[in-house]
């Protein structure tokens, strides 16, 4: 069996000690139905009367006497003896089951948890892959700023360019595309980029900021038209004409956004169509595409370095955190991933100064261990 979580431990001791809140046994049930290891184990612990028992049988074994008879009937004889054997077995496995609910209980009071994160957890880095369509990879390693793929424009463009670019948890990069876009992309990002004549186009997953290059399409005889460049994000299209704009695009359709800060872009779901002026959003409300006015100086965040929480909810929040400074998040209760908050932090602070912040609201508290961050109600 893997090793059973601090938090699931905590929630196994409390539940012999008293009742659990509908939210933590709600988790303790999803944890239990995950493997059937843990079915096992949360089985064998439910067994009240098996439980007392073992216990009452560990401080009442005389282990002296029975390592004595075990010495005389088996280690001293080559008979087989089925019956003792059995006895013995169970005997351990009693022993075994008591002392792992001790153990459980020992662990209520002391859960290891550090009061403050680890130092060695750092913000993002300047750090990244790039796959080029000709096979090719290129590494941004630390200390780079820029990593740039263009090339001297061309007339035309006789063949499609295309590479693929992915950022991991705690990193983040900023590429110039091979047309002359750049493109600030944040941690846990991934770009897929292809252009062809008529066409330039980006399928994303993560966040990035993007600067629209302009750049027209290789026809002659007619007055030059810019060639148009889309993001998509899942099955939201966004089509641009030379702007600056960013889009949030995750697994998780309700965090998707776009914002205008420069010229126009059509944002596209199913048939629903809105078009964006400077100074407005679209996120997604009820499932669809919904219209807003924000301010750019809050909403230029990736670009310019900042967590912007403009009443998002917590469970927003801290995915976003988990992937800036690389670490995991769990909740010791679930209710607290619904609490909003409004901030605008460096994206260069410790992680120590931004949960400093969110726990000043008086909502939350944080505890730790490693690289793993446990988030609970503020004790009243």
């Amino acid at each position: 069996m893997e090793q059973v979580p601090q938090h699931i431990i905590y929630l196994l001791s409390k539940s012999k000690l008293e009742d659990l809140r509908d939210d933590e046994k709600e988790q303790l049930d999803f944890w239990k139905s995950e493997t059937t290891a843990n079915k096992g184990l949360c089985d064998l612990l439910d067994d009240k009367n098996q439980l007392l028992k073992d216990l009452k049988g560990i401080s009442n074994y005389d282990w002296e006497k029975s390592f004595e008879i075990f010495e005389q009937d088996y280690l001293n004889s080559t008979a087989t003896k089925p019956v003792f054997n059995r006895i013995w077995i169970y005997g351990i496995a009693a022993a075994l089951v008591g002392l792992l609910a001790l153990f459980f209980v020992h662990n209520l009071s002391d859960a290891g948890y550090q009061q403050m994160p680890d130092k060695d957890i750092q913000p993002a880095r300047m750090t990244g892959r790039v796959r080029l369509g000709n096979g090719n990879s290129i590494l941004m390693i630390p200390g780079d700023t820029l990593l740039s793929l263009g090339k001297p424009i061309l007339p035309t463009v006789s063949q499609a360019d295309s590479l693929f670019a992915v950022t991991p948890r705690g990193g983040k990069m900023t590429i110039l595309l091979p047309d002359g876009t750049k493109v600030w992309m944040n941690a846990q990002t991934q770009l897929d980029y292809y252009e062809v004549d008529s066409l330039r186009e980006v399928r994303l997953v993560g966040e990035a900021y993007f600067e629209v290059a302009k750049k027209y399409l290789p026809l002659t005889g007619e007055v030059p038209k810019l060639k148009p460049f889309v993001v998509q994000a899942g099955k939201i299209h966004v089509s641009v004409l030379g702007t600056h704009f960013y889009v949030k695009s995750t697994k998780n359709l309700e965090d998707f956004k776009t914002t205008l800060y420069e010229g126009k872009v059509r944002v596209q779901q199913g048939e629903r169509q809105i078009v964006l002026l400077p100074g407005e959003e679209t996120y997604i409300k009820v499932g669809q595409i919904e219209r807003r006015t924000i301010d750019l100086d809050m909403r230029n965040a990736l670009k310019d370095g900042y967590f912007v929480f403009n009443s998002e909810p917590l469970a927003v929040i801290m995915d976003e955190l988990a992937a800036w400074y690389n670490v995991e998040v769990v909740y010791l209760d679930n209710q607290v991933k619904s609490e909003k908050f409004e901030a605008m932090l460096s994206r260069n602070s410790s992680l120590k100064d931004i949960i400093n912040v969110l726990e000043s609201t008086g909502k939350i508290r944080f505890k730790f261990k490693g690289k793993t961050i446990y988030v609970e109600k503020q004790p009243k």
